[in-house]
């Protein structure tokens, strides 16, 4: 198989969409150790590889449970506190996990996992709309794609397509006060591709609620390997 026939083979699977034939990723040291190495990697091999298909090279055997969704990525299970006066930052840090551990409990099973995946754009727009709003510069941007591998690595590509500011949103949402069925309706829109969601939050001065647009950007959840494209050749 060429390189060019992957794009051909390989589709987004929550939305069906060809796969864009250019992703874009933030590449930076972003401190500490793991950041470090992760880096230099990346430095070294011109490529990121995500962190099931790092398992599948060396577990060839695990390649039946990655492909059927058998693989079981939550570092921690969830647990009831007894805590009855928690500070502002773990009910921050619990929120952040609990919509994590949530969208892992949610998702569709042969979907990459956000444990696990390499994280990309699709589109220089969007690389443009999130370096603004979170920040990110754009100097450090790279353009990548994706490494054929043999007939049955190719197989255990796995892309989908989601609005990332719907994460965001619940993470500055504190989702321990939402009703289940409206948890489930919110992580289902973003496994699913669905655009804007908007929630409400009440105002404490007041009781009254204001709701509240999340923003719309795509990000492409992958598990495979992505090689730098040189823009030289």
């Amino acid at each position: 198989m060429k390189k060019e026939d992957i794009i051909k083979t390989v589709k987004i699977l929550n939305t069906g969409e060809e796969i864009p034939n250019e992703f874009y990723i933030f590449v930076r040291d972003t401190g500490g150790i793991l950041g470090q190495i992760n880096y230099n990697n990346y430095k070294i091999s011109k490529s990121i590889i995500s962190g099931g298909f790092k398992n599948l090279l060396i577990h060839s055997d695990k390649i039946k449970d990655f492909i059927n969704g058998d693989i079981d990525y939550a570092p921690f299970v969830l647990n009831k506190t007894t805590f009855s006066s928690p500070t502002s930052h773990l009910l921050d840090v619990v929120n952040r996990y609990n919509v994590e551990y949530t969208l892992e409990c949610l998702r569709p099973k042969t979907y990459p996992s956000r444990f696990s995946c390499i994280y990309a754009f699709g589109n220089y727009e969007s690389c443009k709309k999130a370096s603004y709003l979170h920040g990110w510069k754009l100097e450090n941007l790279k353009k990548f794609r994706i490494v054929n591998m043999d007939e049955t690595l190719n197989k255990c590509i796995k892309i989908v397509k989601c609005n990332m500011d719907i994460v965001t949103t619940m993470w500055n949402n504190n989702i321990s006060g939402f009703p289940e069925k409206d948890i489930e309706m919110v992580i289902n829109a973003y496994w699913n591709g669905i655009g804007k969601i908007c929630v409400g939050q009440m105002n404490l001065a007041n009781g009254l609620y204001t709701y509240k647009d999340s923003d719309e950007i795509y990000e492409y959840l992958i598990e495979g390997i992505l090689e730098e494209i040189d823009e030289q050749n």
